[in-house]
């Protein structure tokens, strides 16, 4: 049981580091977009401060939802491999729940921000002049 626990953190990780390395590339793909959008919002009046504020929203809702989605589908997997395949009674763990949505949230919320960081941070004359 300890080597399969072990394994399934292993798997637990590398889906993780995955994870966050499709959002950087999801980041990276919509740069322009959202140095263009930056740009206009900035011109338009609002701060550098409220415009980190919105990409920080958008990616810490992304974060909450896809650590909600996570922390569903382990208490389904947990479940079915309990009662399934190792005959054990299952009992579900709420911090899978607390640590999968909020953890999502900031981690997520973090990484987001800081690759949209130089979208958000160039100037709006360049990027204006550019487009």
């Amino acid at each position: 049981m300890d080597k399969a626990a072990l394994a399934v953190q292993y798997v637990f990780l590398f889906t993780l580091a995955a994870g966050l390395m499709v959002l950087l590339a999801a980041v990276q793909a919509t740069r322009d977009e959202r140095r263009y959008e930056s740009a206009m919002l900035r011109t338009l009046g609002a701060s550098r401060r409220v415009v980190f504020q919105g990409v920080a929203a958008e990616f810490t809702a992304l974060g909450l939802l896809s650590g909600l989605l996570a922390a569903c589908g382990a208490t389904v997997v947990g479940y079915y491999l309990a009662r399934e395949v190792f005959n054990l009674r299952y009992a579900p763990d709420p911090w899978v729940w607390v640590v999968g949505v909020i953890g999502g949230a900031f981690l997520v919320g973090i990484a987001g921000v800081l690759a949209a960081r130089s979208a958000v941070t160039q100037p709006p004359v360049e990027t204006l002049r550019q487009a």
